[in-house]
């Protein structure tokens, strides 16, 4: 008789267990079912994270190397501007030797006529000769106003656009006739020629000065 009791309070507590089992499954959304679903679904996506993280880093890769090559790029564009400016420079350094050179050669002598040819960078678009004490007047007028800043300065020499003379736009030329230069127009400006300029020198028995013209 005890036995038989056992058994069918055993068996009641199994049926409860059993219920409260089935009841938990429907009203937990996280039961045993969507939980091994759950683990499926991240395994399933691991993978996916991993090829995507190599995707960003060969992405990031890629930017990286562009960043540098354009950072290399602008570095030479700077130094290869460098030496075309230190170029152009010693090219007006050459130019403000070499014609003071003739120009003291030429006054030296008793009587001379030549022609004056070299290279000059073809930023420059003139050479003048001025006397910025005497008013601006002919046809570089507008050239002599922008030079008269200088005025002033011991130079009778400029180079025209400014800008474009490596921060040295005047010189002083001994032994030139700037009066008898000037006489007509002031400035008076010889044009650069595709990187050439042509300067007549010339001085009679009876000059103490040298005078040029174009």
């Amino acid at each position: 008789m005890k036995k038989s009791v056992n058994r069918s309070k055993f068996n009641s507590k199994k049926k409860a267990i059993s219920r409260f089992e089935n009841y938990s499954i429907s009203f937990f959304p996280f039961s045993k079912r969507s939980i091994s679903r759950f683990d499926s679904e991240l395994i399933k996506f691991i993978p996916e994270s991993k090829r995507s993280q190599q995707i960003l880093g060969m992405s990031f890769g890629v930017i990286f190397s562009i960043i540098l090559i354009v950072f290399f790029i602008i570095i030479a564009i700077i130094v290869i501007n460098s030496f075309l400016k230190a170029g152009d420079c010693a090219k007006i350094g050459l130019f403000v030797d070499k014609f003071k050179a003739d120009i003291k050669s030429t006054w030296n002598s008793q009587e001379d006529k030549h022609v004056f040819t070299t290279s000059i960078p073809g930023k420059i678009e003139y050479v003048c000769i001025a006397d910025l004490v005497k008013p601006i007047k002919g046809s570089y007028s507008d050239i002599g106003n922008e030079i008269s800043i200088f005025e002033g300065k011991e130079a009778n020499l400029f180079f025209y656009p400014s800008a474009n003379s490596c921060e040295i736009p005047y010189h002083n030329i001994p032994h030139l006739d700037v009066d008898a230069i000037t006489n007509n127009m002031n400035p008076y400006c010889i044009a650069v020629d595709d990187g050439k300029i042509r300067i007549t020198i010339e001085k009679d028995l009876s000059d103490a000065l040298v005078f040029v013209k174009a």
